[in-house]
């Protein structure tokens, strides 16, 4: 049986808690035994406890003049605000929130009445790793709405993933049953999974990528000489509408008239100009406007040693003129400057597949994948690594976030001691949860930094 989820797993704590500590909230809000709050006294503050523990870590906080009305309680964990749920006037109940900071000030507010302690609470950063769905291997391939709860696949996933601006996770799968690839839309809050698009599997793949402009989910053949492109409109329940070809003003180069040879493997927008971008398995940088139709082919020379398979695809938090892309077949990524001009290795060791964590010029990958970013990390699914990367931009440091590196399996848990088999794709939601192509799982799973 797959983990809870993350929501559930919270809730499932919320209700324990309320449960186990029933007389404690009665006493204090429905029985109105506990002083009044005074707004002509001050609040007093004399002790927390525990001092220390992860997201929904219930802290006892003692006191005076807290009055009986919790939902006109505020307490900070630093500038997170906690969740209140009970007070007695002298006691209260709360819940540390999520990712307030590693050392907090607690300070408690009613009004322009306002404390805080000088000593700190000490929060304890958790990664752990779940299932959103799948995991093992179906009869048959899911059709319809559904479950993620009873959902399996059949067959595997070879592409990224994407996910629009409500948090819905779109994914590509095989069906060779019936000679296609289906694209599913699933969503963690509703729970349940949903097919919304077939394609002919003899034509080509299909890849998928997130429009931060129109906030629809775009999806382009990966071949390139199949041009055709379109969208899942999420104004219409993400019914599938065809854009017709992209016409580029330069033709995209291929070897000897074979387009799967000259394919792209992801596609990314670049939020500052609306247009997606991608680089060919040959080198081909090109971008275009989603809007329009109209390409362009913004190939030069610089780009001649970056074949190779070209899987995964990020723009610079920092400076959108800056992208990186991961080469899977060179086991490297490379930084493409696009106001120098230049394109250089950026991470791992070109032709040299291994693994170690590091600085990006002793690091080492094998067949990196998708990859994705924050405000401070970049994200690469290492599929042959069977694990997840981090990469810190402000110290160029890589680590590894989840998996156990050249250990392929199927365990969730602890980030540290969980399990991926052939990670291939990596996105990332509103909240920071990131969610994962696990392809020979037959599964997407989630990591959760709390």
């Amino acid at each position: 049986m797959k983990d809870f989820y993350h929501k559930s797993r919270h809730l499932f704590r919320l209700v324990c808690l309320i449960a186990g500590l029933g007389l404690f909230a009665c006493g204090g809000n429905e029985k109105n035994e506990g002083a009044a709050y005074r707004p002509d006294q001050p609040i007093e503050l004399e002790s927390f406890y525990p001092k220390s523990g992860p997201i929904a870590t219930q802290v006892i906080i003692k006191g005076k003049n807290f009055g009986t009305q919790a939902d006109q309680i505020n307490v900070y964990f630093n500038e997170k605000k906690a969740s209140v749920i009970s007070s007695t006037g002298e006691r209260m109940l709360v819940l540390a929130p999520k990712l307030p900071g590693e050392e907090c000030v607690i300070s408690v507010s009613i009004g322009d009445n306002k404390a805080q302690f000088e000593e700190t609470f000490d929060y304890i950063v958790q990664t752990t790793v779940s299932t959103l769905v799948g995991g093992t291997q179906g009869a048959s391939m899911p059709q319809g709405t559904q479950s993620l709860s009873s959902t399996q696949f059949a067959d595997i996933s070879e592409t990224g993933l994407a996910i629009d601006g409500d948090d819905n996770i779109f994914a590509v799968f095989k069906n060779m049953e019936d000679g296609q690839y289906r694209v599913y839309m699933m969503n963690e809050e509703a729970g349940n999974i949903k097919s919304i698009a077939d394609f002919d599997v003899l034509v080509t793949s299909i890849l998928i990528s997130y429009d931060y402009i129109s906030g629809n989910v775009y999806w382009a053949h990966a071949n390139v000489g199949y041009n055709e492109y379109g969208y899942f409109d999420s104004r219409s329940d993400f019914v599938q509408v065809s854009e017709s070809d992209v016409t580029y003003d330069k033709p995209l180069g291929y070897t000897d008239g074979m387009t799967s040879w000259g394919g792209r493997q992801s596609f990314v927008m670049n939020p500052e100009d609306g247009k997606f971008y991608f680089y060919t398995n040959e080198g081909t940088h090109a971008r275009f406007d989603p809007a329009t139709g109209k390409g362009e082919n913004l190939t030069s020379n610089i780009f001649k040693d970056a074949a190779g398979d070209v899987r995964g695809l990020v723009f610079d938090p920092r400076d959108r003129n800056i992208c990186y892309f991961a080469v899977k077949g060179q086991h490297c990524i490379y930084k493409h400057d696009r106001t120098a001009g230049t394109c250089t290795l950026w991470a791992g060791r070109k032709n040299t597949a291994g693994y170690l964590d590091g600085a990006l010029d002793e690091a080492q990958f094998n067949e990196p994948c998708q990859m994705c970013a924050d405000d401070e990390f970049i994200y690469v699914a290492d599929s042959k690594n069977h694990c997840i990367r981090k990469i810190t931009l402000a110290t160029g440091y890589v680590s590894t976030l989840a998996g156990t590196a050249k250990t392929p399996g199927y365990a969730n848990g602890p980030a540290e001691n969980s399990t991926f088999n052939t990670p291939i794709g990596i996105a990332i939601n509103s909240e920071g949860i990131l969610f994962v192509n696990d392809s020979q799982n037959y599964a997407i799973r989630r990591i959760a930094t709390e």
